[in-house]
């Protein structure tokens, strides 16, 4: 069953089939062709996999940040970020990190992050005399962060795939994402510094800072409003996705009264597209869950990773590497619903904080999103800046760089993830 359900995938993958269909399509070979399990199994897998309290957290999210956009608080965000950094030398390309950083702890989406901040970004940028190409990389870069700074809608689908708790897992990707934007934010500085250009705008303006933290006030409350009701425990990290959207309802009618209810339907549309393709992705993906268990592959990978090393550490930088290889090839929410039922008992009984295996599992799917030949947010970074391939591929190997060592950070240093959720939860 396992070699046909592979050899359907390759060859699904060799035709361009769309991975998600890949995957449910070789999957119901596999079983049909290949045992004697009966075919509704298949849709009882794919049921399964979508019926999960934690995930609901997930649609919820995506719709908050369909409603924020709407509402129009990444345009305010992006003054107070302007007034903030337009002073400094490379500012311009600070503000669209930190822009899409304060946009990440409200949608808890990639994607979501770069179309609401990025395309704001672009004509500023390109003025100040960045090239698209470094622009592309930025833009994939500071929203690839969506992911990592809590809320995140990966960390819920790992929550989701093993119980383990959603909140000490925003929690705990807060530092590791704002290194992240501080070590974008140094390549910002270098590039301008050696180009000459973005040189900034004199002294740091005192009154617009304030003028322009009035008028997002709202906005940049929000995500603590939403990770700090988790910390607290006023409302678990599910109700927390609950929470954003009528916040993001109550900013849009009330507060800015920017969202008309005529527009409701197209922003539950917008939503409901995008929750569709993750659950989709989510159901199909957990066909191979079931075929990998009834195959024993759990017992036969924690056998192959035992023998060539007993060290916890080895053996959480082998898994990450074939993560990260995987991720290049495949979407990375269906390669976390594949992988992870796999991984998670080795690392428990090996005794690895599942904590900052959580975290890193979470962030190695970042690097995914950035290389081909998949790469969702280096391609879609490319639209935003209206850039080539060959000329939007030219940073991306910096901005990889700078997660990856992130990534070595929190693996030789737990407490860069640990330390924080501790104090707090």
């Amino acid at each position: 069953m396992l070699a046909l359900t592979l050899t359907s995938l390759l060859v699904f993958v060799a035709l361009g089939v769309p991975v998600s269909f890949g995957i449910g399509l070789s999957g119901l070979i596999g079983i049909y062709f290949g045992s004697n399990v009966p075919g509704f199994v298949v849709v009882q897998q794919m049921v399964r996999g979508m019926n999960s309290f934690p995930l609901m957290a997930a649609p919820m999210f995506i719709l908050a940040g369909a409603i924020l956009g709407e509402a129009g608080l990444s345009d305010r965000i992006l003054r107070f970020c302007r007034a903030l950094f337009s002073w400094a030398k490379g500012g311009m390309g600070m503000v669209c990190v930190l822009a899409n950083m304060i946009f990440a702890g409200i949608s808890g989406s990639g994607a979501a992050t770069m179309c609401a901040v990025g395309t704001l970004t672009v004509p500023g940028l390109v003025k100040a005399g960045y090239s698209r190409s470094f622009i592309a990389s930025l833009i994939a870069g500071s929203g690839s962060l969506g992911p990592i700074i809590p809320p995140s809608v990966n960390m819920i689908i790992y929550g989701s795939l093993t119980g383990f708790s959603v909140g000490k897992l925003f929690i705990g990707g807060l530092i590791p994402g704002i290194i992240i934007g501080l070590g974008l934010m140094i390549m910002c500085n270098i590039y301008a510094v050696k180009h000459g250009i973005d040189s900034g705008g004199g002294a740091l303006m005192l009154e617009e800072l304030w003028d322009s933290f009035k008028a997002a006030f709202f906005a940049l409350i929000a995500p603590l409003i939403i990770v700090g009701g988790v910390v607290t425990g006023i409302f678990t990290a599910t109700e927390s996705g609950i929470i954003a959207c009528l916040y993001g309802f109550f900013c849009g009618i009330f507060i800015y009264r920017t969202v008309k209810l005529q527009q409701i339907y197209n922003i539950m549309k917008q939503a409901a597209e995008s929750s569709g393709m993750l659950l989709m992705i989510m159901g199909i993906s957990s066909i191979y869950s079931y075929i990998f268990a009834k195959e024993k592959m759990g017992e036969i990978i924690n056998n192959l990773l035992l023998s060539i090393s007993t060290d916890p550490t080895t053996i959480v930088v082998i898994i990450i590497c074939i993560m990260l290889i995987i991720g290049c090839f495949m979407e990375t929410i269906a390669a976390m619903v594949v992988i992870l039922p796999i991984v998670y008992p080795i690392i428990i009984s090996l005794g690895i904080d599942p904590l900052m295996f959580g975290v890193l599992f979470s962030i190695s799917t970042v690097v995914g999103g950035l290389t081909p030949p998949v790469g969702l947010y280096l391609f879609l970074s490319m639209d935003i800046a209206k850039a080539p391939f060959h000329e939007a591929v030219r940073y991306v190997g910096v901005v990889t760089g700078i997660v990856l060592f992130v990534m070595l950070l929190g693996l030789f240093f737990p407490a860069i993830i640990t330390y924080v959720p501790g104090i707090l939860m």
